[in-house]
């Protein structure tokens, strides 16, 4: 095999000569772009060639035809061009082409591929330049970053905390607005720890008022009730606590969300985060029957009653007993 052909014979490569149909426009030129030659190109499009395609059949694929001449790829494509049933051109245009004689439509093919090959190669960098998830794959200075930050009110000097950045890039448009509602929470450390969450909200705690809270007839200040004032001497609120519970988990998981676990410091960080400064968050962790288990206290064991042990008789289901204060004081 030779050295500088290599690229061409791998299995994907192989198989994007064989079917280039099956493969997008953009992709087929990032994979083909791997070729080592390009290394020696200043412009990455000075070893690639777009051809106008005078196809007005529906595209049942972003490719026409892909071929290798004269070391130089030449690829037909349905996307974009000045021909064809995409073109920007009227159809008139791609049916007299069509239906020229064949020196006529080679030499017409060749003028409009002067123009169409600058379009496609500016429409390829476009898609490139904006498309962020494949930027954030193919770039390592990820500066673009501040821009989705900049969705949720995430700032990023500010936190100091880099391994979780990425995260509120990812589901930048999910947060957008401090969108702290039940899908969005359970939704986003789905996808991050990837277990199963539930969110309990609206769960009520109730605060007794001492002496010096409550109103009386005798204050100077003047009083109104429901404004500065309360009646009774127990106040129930229903919007700063939630639940989370988590799983069901096996033994492994199940420890490493425990307190100072390496999956509770970092939901505690996310929370922290996002989620309002007065917001009391518990974490209640379901334990699969499957790891329910004796165990016996010695020196090799180093589980401790509330720490991956329980004292419960034999049961044939999830335990969910497990339940901790993540944020905020526990009612």
């Amino acid at each position: 095999m030779r050295a500088e052909r290599w690229w061409q014979e791998t299995s994907v490569i192989d198989q994007l000569y064989q079917r280039p149909t099956a493969f997008e426009l953009v992709q087929a030129t990032r994979l083909l772009r791997h070729d080592p030659q390009q290394q020696n190109q200043q412009k990455w499009n000075n070893t690639f060639y777009f051809l106008s395609s005078l196809n007005l059949n529906f595209p049942v694929s972003e490719i026409e035809s892909l071929q290798l001449d004269d070391e130089r790829v030449q690829i037909t494509n349905l996307m974009v061009g000045l021909t064809g049933i995409q073109g920007v051109l009227p159809y008139t245009y791609t049916h007299k082409v069509r239906h020229a004689v064949r020196q006529q439509r080679e030499q017409s093919l060749y003028f409009l591929g002067l123009f169409n090959n600058k379009l496609t190669v500016q429409y390829i960098d476009a898609c490139l330049n904006y498309n962020l998830p494949v930027r954030y794959e193919i770039e390592q200075d990820n500066h673009y970053l501040k821009i989705l930050h900049a969705l949720n009110g995430y700032v990023e000097e500010q936190q100091d905390q880099q391994y979780i950045d990425d995260y509120f890039a990812e589901f930048a448009g999910l947060m957008q607005g401090q969108n702290n509602s039940e899908y969005a929470l359970k939704t986003i450390l789905s996808c991050i720890f990837q277990f199963d969450f539930e969110i309990k909200q609206l769960m009520p705690e109730q605060f007794h008022l001492d002496d010096q809270q409550k109103s009386s007839l005798s204050e100077a200040r003047p009083v109104a009730l429901g404004i500065n004032s309360f009646c009774g001497e127990n106040i129930t609120q229903i919007d700063e606590r939630i639940e989370i519970m988590i799983g069901p988990l096996r033994r492994k998981d199940y420890l490493n969300f425990l307190a100072q676990g390496t999956y509770n410091l970092k939901l505690q960080k996310i929370i922290n985060t996002w989620c309002s400064p007065t917001m009391q968050v518990d974490i209640r962790l379901i334990l699969d029957k499957q790891d329910l288990s004796s165990v016996q206290l010695g020196k090799n064991n180093s589980m401790t009653l509330g720490q991956g042990a329980l004292i419960l008789p034999e049961q044939d289901e999830h335990n969910n007993e497990t339940c901790y204060c993540l944020k905020g004081s526990m009612a």
